[in-house]
């Protein structure tokens, strides 16, 4: 009926999962906890804009009691801040009576300033004329120590 499975097959499964997932852990994008660099530009101008506070906390971190997380544009229209391991990051935008709200997917953020396959941002409530169009353009990359770079 059926063959016996030699002992150089049955070794060469295990062996192979492995190789798998120790080439998956070397090429893996980091998730979780980090420092990102948020940049805020006009949605208009295109210019950055400075001043502009921004709020993170994870997706229902606020009723779990997690601290969120702060920090303020720069002249340049860049922030850097730390997200912890939340998945999900509810990311609210102050500046000038205008309040934006977006979500940030933190798998999907691409390391030191490379480009991510699918946008790990999405506009919740915009703040423009409407309320449903951005005010700002945000770009999101996270910060990572060596030469890696997503692409």
């Amino acid at each position: 009926m059926f063959a016996p499975i030699s002992a150089i097959s049955r070794l060469a499964l295990p062996v192979a999962c492995l190789l798998v997932a120790f080439l998956g852990a070397c090429t893996s994008v980091p998730k979780g906890e980090g420092t990102y660099l948020i940049t805020v530009k006009n949605a208009e101008s295109g210019k950055p804009v400075e001043g502009v506070e921004i709020i993170a906390t994870g997706t229902g971190g606020r009723t779990r009691g997690g601290e969120p997380a702060k920090a303020t544009t720069d002249d340049d229209g860049n922030a850097t801040i730390l997200f912890g391991n939340w998945g999900a990051v509810d990311l609210q935008l102050y500046a000038n009576n205008v309040t934006e709200r977006w979500m940030v997917t933190q798998d999907r953020v691409a390391v030191n300033g490379g480009k991510s396959t699918v946008n790990p941002l999405r506009l919740i409530v915009g703040a423009g004329r409407s309320g449903g169009t951005p005010v700002y353009n945000l770009a999101i990359t996270r910060v990572e120590k060596g030469g890696k770079i997503d692409n």
